[in-house]
């Protein structure tokens, strides 16, 4: 009897678990059909902005001599500001970033808390002398005041009151605090989104996967 009541008990947690799971995913895709504007396309778009990104995760990328925000360009990234190139900023679980150089590098134990506990989190800021030799990159086009809003919110999200920063994966990028918590409604792509969103860009409401970023660009 209680061999059954176990297995009733198992069954049923996995089918919660497959009905949570599919609710996300479609609640994520669905939302795609619905973009936020706010009409940046009334507006002169000659700022040049790109979006790096794989199947987990999405990145803004800057180019540095475009970038007007002093402090973005000096704190906390100040290795970066002499040099000519592009600055990648992304953001996520703080245990993750450190500890998973690669995503075939992660572990369960560490998805599982990113996901239903909130967690520290960190800014990411690479530099690349050269992006156009990605595949997956995209291009977007704003205005100088979306622009300039979007490098203002990249800016909020560090923690600028913390002089702590973590080495990267080498020699070009490093890790700093950000003021944010990671959780499964707010991810690495819900940053990028939402950063997108309050710059103007037609974006998707929630998109907690870079496959929703992606998509809602055209």
């Amino acid at each position: 009897m209680i061999f059954i009541k176990s297995v009733k008990f198992i069954l049923k947690f996995l089918l919660f678990i497959i009905f949570i799971t599919t609710l996300y995913f479609l609640t994520a895709y669905s939302l795609t059909f619905l973009l936020s504007t706010k009409g940046e396309n009334k507006k002169k778009k000659d700022q040049t902005i790109y979006i790096l990104y794989d199947s987990m995760h999405s990145d803004i990328v800057l180019e540095i001599k475009s970038i007007n925000n002093k402090k973005l360009k000096t704190k906390p990234v100040s290795f970066s500001r002499d040099r000519e190139g592009y600055l990648s900023f992304g953001w996520g679980d703080k245990e993750t970033y450190l500890n998973t150089p690669t995503w075939n590098d992660i572990q369960l134990s560490t998805s599982l808390k990113a996901l239903f506990i909130n967690t520290p989190s960190l800014m990411h800021v690479t530099f690349y002398k050269n992006i156009h030799r990605f595949k997956n990159i995209k291009t977007i086009k704003l205005s100088q005041e979306g622009k300039e809003v979007l490098e203002s919110s990249i800016l909020k999200s560090f923690n600028l009151e913390s002089n702590n920063s973590y080495k990267g994966y080498g020699k070009d990028d490093f890790f700093y605090p950000s003021i944010y918590n990671y959780n499964l409604f707010n991810t690495c792509n819900t940053w990028t989104g939402d950063r997108l969103r309050e710059a103007n860009v037609s974006m998707s409401y929630w998109t907690p996967l870079s496959s929703t970023v992606i998509d809602s660009l055209p």
